[in-house]
C-alpha cells in the first residue's frame, strides 16, 4: 500500500519536501503533479491526502505522487468530525516531522488557519535555516487578507504571487516570486464544437453572484441555448459537479464559452483551460468587476480574446453568431485560442516548473 514512504530520497530529491494546505481542487492536483514531475516529495493535507484515491469526485487521481501511509494515519487519528479541516488548522506533528530540515509548508486560501497556528509553525521554521512557509496565492485575496499576512511576512513568510494585477489591492503585503498558474493543452484535447449552446461553468455559479458575474451571463445568453456546470448547477438543469475529465469534454463539446471571471479574481482557471482546448470564447468586460473598489484594476483575462464586452448585448450579438454556426469564422476562432495559449507565454508547464524549481531551491 504504502510505495514511498520506505523509499531513501536521492541526493537529487533532497532539495526540498513539500506540504501543501488546501488548494483549489484543480490547482491542488496540477501543483502536486508539477512537483511530483519535478522530482520532489509533497503531499497535499486536504483532498490528495492518498493521492490515488482523493476526496471528491472533482479531483483526478494521481497515482504516480508520492503515499505516505504513516502521514494518512497522523490525520486519521484525530478522531474530530473533520479531520482535515482538524489537520489543516493544526499540521500534525507527523508531517512536520516528515519535512526535515528543509521542508516547505505553502498554505493557499483560509489564511485564518495560518494565522491561528503561526507561532508553532514559526519556531518550526526557525528551527533550521533552511525550512520555509509560503502564501502562494490564488486570486481571492482582498485588503483583510493581506492585512493579516503583512504581520506575518515581517516574520518570516514568504509570498507567491499568481498574478501583478493583485499590486492593486489596498495593504498589499509584498512578495517573493511571481508564478503563474500552468496548463498542459496535452491533456486537454481540441475543441469539436458540437454542443449548441453557449456554457458557462462555476461553483455555485448562480447561486454566488454577483461574484461569479452570473448576472452578465444572465443577460449576454438571454433568450440563447446554454448550459452551465459545476456544483449548483443541477438546480438550472445541469449535470451538478463533473469530474474534471467530464470538465473538460464540455469545453472541447461546447460551441462557445462565456467567460465572466470571478471576483475579486483576475486570470481563473477556466479561461486558462478554455484556451488549452481552443474553444471560442466571449469574455465580460472589467467594469462589472465593481464589488470592491479595486476591482476593474484586479481582472485581466479579457485582454487575451478576440471578443471582450462591458455591454452584455454586444457579447450576445457575438454568441449568436457563433451559435448560427459559421465554420470558418468558429475554425479562426478556436485557432486564436489556441495560439493565444503560445502567444502569451504566461502558462506553459515548463516556464512555470522552471519558476518554481528556482524559487525552491
Amino acid at each position: 500500500m504504502d510505495r514511498v514512504s520506505s523509499r531513501r530520497r536521492n541526493d537529487e530529491a533532497t532539495m526540498t519536501r513539500i506540504v501543501q494546505l488546501l488548494s483549489h481542487s484543480i490547482e491542488a492536483y496540477d501543483q502536486l503533479r508539477l512537483y511530483t514531475s519535478m522530482g520532489i516529495e509533497a503531499v497535499d493535507i486536504g483532498g490528495y491526502i492518498n493521492p490515488a484515491q482523493p476526496h471528491d469526485r472533482k479531483r483526478p487521481a494521481l497515482p504516480e505522487a508520492p503515499y505516505f501511509s504513516e502521514l494518512q494515519a497522523a490525520v486519521d487519528s484525530l478522531g474530530t468530525q473533520d479531520n482535515l479541516r482538524a489537520a489543516q488548522e493544526h499540521v500534525p506533528d507527523a508531517y512536520l516531522d516528515w519535512l526535515g530540515d528543509d521542508g516547505v509548508i505553502i498554505q493557499h486560501h483560509y489564511l485564518e488557519r495560518m494565522v491561528g497556528q503561526w507561532p508553532r509553525l514559526r519556531d518550526w521554521m526557525r528551527g533550521a535555516p533552511r525550512r520555509r512557509i509560503i502564501w502562494r496565492t490564488v486570486g481571492q485575496s482582498v485588503e483583510h487578507n493581506e492585512r493579516m499576512m503583512s504581520s506575518l511576512r515581517n516574520d518570516g513568510l514568504e509570498i507567491v504571487r499568481y498574478s501583478p494585477k493583485e499590486r492593486n489591492i489596498p495593504q498589499y503585503a509584498g512578495e517573493d516570486a511571481l508564478i503563474r498558474f500552468y496548463k498542459d493543452p496535452a491533456d486537454y484535447g481540441g475543441w469539436t464544437g458540437e454542443g449548441e449552446y453557449v456554457l458557462g461553468f462555476g461553483q455555485d455559479y448562480v447561486q454566488r453572484d454577483p461574484w461569479t458575474n452570473y448576472r452578465f451571463f444572465k443577460a449576454a445568453t438571454e433568450g440563447l441555448p446554454t448550459r452551465i456546470i459545476g456544483p449548483g448547477s443541477e438546480d438550472y438543469g445541469g449535470p451538478g459537479e463533473v469530474p474534471f475529465d467530464d470538465l473538460r469534454k464540455e469545453l472541447r463539446r461546447a460551441r462557445v464559452f462565456c467567460y465572466t471571471g470571478t471576483q475579486p479574481a483576475s486570470y481563473t482557471l477556466g479561461l486558462v483551460e478554455a484556451m488549452m482546448t481552443g474553444t471560442p470564447t466571449v469574455s465580460i468586460g472589467p467594469k462589472w468587476f465593481d464589488i470592491f473598489p479595486y476591482g476593474p484594476q484586479m481582472f485581466e483575462g479579457h485582454e487575451l480574446v478576440q471578443h471582450a464586452y462591458d455591454d452584455p448585448s454586444e457579447a450576445r450579438n457575438v454568441l449568436q453568431h457563433f451559435l448560427d454556426r459559421d465554420a470558418e469564422h468558429d475554425r479562426r476562432q478556436s485557432d486564436f485560442m489556441r495560439l493565444q495559449r503560445t502567444n502569451a507565454g504566461l502558462f506553459d508547464r515548463n516556464t512555470i516548473a522552471a519558476q518554481w524549481k528556482a524559487f525552491l531551491s
